[in-house]
């Protein structure tokens, strides 16, 4: 009888391999060529678009994330998972291979990006009563994955495609604001345009000297202490990151800046001394803060007219 018990023991020792047999991630990469969640993305609740990973694998695999599955689809020969900007891991359950519990993606995955899961299924043996054909499912093959496959770090992933941010800037001068806008976008290096005013528009009935006389007459006339300003430039240029979060930005463009004074005889004279147009230039800092842009900087007009600038907005 011990005998008997023992042998049946061994006989399901030796069985249970067989029926515990296990599924692993063969491969997971970035298809940068591939813009199928660019063109047509899938928004979560936060109203922001998802990043997309299409796994090579059996139709029956389920799918569970931290951060939920906002969408699956059931493609020719994969399957389309949309998930949140953000995710990091993913569950795979299958009804007879088991659980692949918090399988950790090599990167961060980002909006509008799209990636590739395949999984590497048990080998299987299905054998038909007639005819006698034993099918065999084969895994692939376990070779070290080539370049294309390996998983790249999240600095290579971001500089795939160009990043945009706009700010929303003010200049300062005489307490006096100028607003503006500024719009850039960059790689490792990039491009950015810039325009800002104080959409005031002056009308002049003539020039004056610092000193106050008229440069036609040289007479001096007697003026009221007030002092009218209007400004503007508009410029655009380079843009280049220096450190991970910091971009510096320089430029050329064209500005002006006019000062007015106004005679007791209400006479608004333009002063020439004070008053500059030109070439304008600028130089200034980036920095990124994850959705969050700022800046500093300052404009010049001519090396003579100078103005400080800060700016906030986000990145795309």
């Amino acid at each position: 009888m011990m005998k008997k018990i023992l042998c049946t023991i061994i006989l399901l020792w030796l069985l249970v391999p067989g029926w515990a047999q296990e599924f692993k991630v063969a491969s997971f990469r970035l298809l940068p060529n591939d813009i199928t969640a660019w063109v047509n993305p899938v928004r979560d609740l936060n109203d922001e678009a998802c990043a997309l990973i299409k796994v090579v694998g059996n139709r029956d695999f389920a799918f569970s994330t931290p951060l939920g599955i906002v969408q699956r689809k059931n493609e020719v020969g994969e399957i389309w998972l949309y998930v949140p900007n953000g995710t990091r891991k993913i569950t795979i359950k299958h009804p007879r291979w088991g659980v692949l519990r918090d399988y950790k993606f090599p990167v961060i995955l980002e909006s509008r990006l799209t990636y590739e899961l395949v999984i590497e299924e048990p080998l299987l043996k299905v054998e038909e009563e007639y005819p006698r054909v034993r099918k065999v499912h084969r895994p692939l093959p376990n070779t070290p994955l080539d370049e294309s496959l390996r998983a790249m770090p999240t600095g290579k992933l971001k500089s795939q495609r160009p990043a945009f941010t706009s700010l929303f800037t003010i200049g300062w001068d005489h307490e006096r604001p100028a607003f503006g806008v500024m719009l850039a976008c960059m790689k490792k290096h990039g491009l950015y345009v810039h325009g800002q005013a104080d959409f005031k528009s002056l009308s002049v009935d003539g020039e004056c000297r610092k000193d106050g006389s008229i440069p036609s007459t040289g007479d001096t006339p007697y003026y009221t202490g007030s002092e009218k300003y209007s400004r503007y430039a508009f410029l655009a240029g380079g843009i280049h990151s220096i450190a991970s979060l910091c971009y510096l930005y320089e430029g050329l463009g064209y500005g002006k800046r006019q000062v007015v004074w106004e005679t007791i005889e209400g006479l608004k004279l333009r002063n020439k001394d004070y008053s500059y147009k030109g070439i304008a230039a600028e130089l200034g800092l980036l920095v990124k803060v994850r959705k969050m842009a700022l800046s500093l900087g300052v404009i010049t007009i001519k090396g003579e007219y100078w103005e400080p600038t800060v700016g906030v907005g986000i990145n795309f």
